[in-house]
C-alpha cells in the first residue's frame, strides 16, 4: 500500500510538472525567443506536454477511484470525501487553467502579467489538491494499518502454537521472544535462537551448583 501511493503521487506529480512545462516553454519563448518565431513549433510542445500531464493525471485519478469502488470493508466518511472530491477539483481546476492560458497566451501580446497569475494558481490549485487528497487517505491508512497488525497477530499466535507442539521444553513466553513481530527475522535466525535457548535451559538443568 506504501509503495502504491508513493508511486501515485509521483504520477501526480509529474502530471504538474508537464503542465507548469507548457507554461514555462511559452514564457521563455516570449523573453527569449527559443523557437525563433516559429509559433507552430511552439503550439505544438505546449500541446504535447499538456496532453502528457492529462494521460499521467487521468491515470492517476483512474487508480484512485478504481481503489475506491474495489475496497469494500472500508466506507469513506462525509469529511473524506469532501476533501477526496475538493482534492480532483483543484487538479482539474489545474488543468483548466494550463488549457486556458495556452489558448489566450497565444492571443496576446504582453504575457508576463497572465503568466505569473496562472502559474500561481496552478500551483496552489496543485499543492492544496495533493495535501487535500493526502488528508482524505488518513482514515484509510489508520484502517490498513490495524488490519495488517490484527493479521500479524493471528500469525504470531499460530506460529506460537506450532512451535510450542513441535517442542514442548519451549514454554509460551520463550516462543513469544522467538516469534516476536517487532523484530524482524528469518526463519534461520528464529532455527538459532530457539536452539539457543534450548541449549541454554539444558546446560541450566545440568549444572550441579544450580539453585
Amino acid at each position: 500500500m506504501g509503495k502504491k501511493q508513493t508511486y501515485l503521487k509521483y504520477l501526480a506529480t509529474a502530471s504538474g510538472l508537464f503542465f507548469l512545462s507548457s507554461l514555462l516553454v511559452k514564457y521563455f519563448d516570449f523573453k527569449k525567443g527559443v523557437f525563433e518565431g516559429n509559433t507552430t513549433a511552439l503550439l505544438i510542445t505546449e500541446i504535447i506536454l499538456f496532453l502528457i500531464g492529462c494521460l499521467l493525471l487521468g491515470f492517476y485519478w483512474f487508480v484512485k477511484f478504481y481503489d475506491l469502488n474495489k475496497e469494500k470493508e472500508y466506507v469513506m466518511t462525509k469529511k473524506e470525501k469532501i476533501y477526496f472530491f475538493s482534492s480532483l477539483g483543484l487538479y482539474l481546476l489545474s488543468l483548466i487553467l494550463t488549457m486556458i492560458f495556452i489558448i489566450v497566451a497565444h492571443n496576446i501580446v504582453n504575457i508576463t502579467t497572465l503568466f505569473f497569475v496562472m502559474i500561481v494558481f496552478i500551483l496552489l490549485g496543485l499543492i492544496v489538491g495533493s495535501v487535500f487528497e493526502m488528508i482524505s487517505r488518513l482514515g484509510y491508512q489508520s484502517y490498513v494499518a490495524r488490519k495488517e497488525y490484527e493479521q500479524a497477530q493471528i500469525i504470531k499466535k499460530e506460529r506460537i502454537k506450532k512451535m510450542i507442539s513441535e517442542d514442548k521444553s519451549i514454554t509460551e513466553e520463550e516462543a513469544k521472544a522467538i516469534v516476536s513481530t517487532n523484530k524482524k527475522r528469518t526463519k534461520e535466525a528464529e532455527a538459532l535462537l530457539k536452539a539457543d535457548i534450548v541449549k541454554k535451559k539444558k546446560e541450566k538443568d545440568t549444572n550441579p551448583f544450580k539453585d
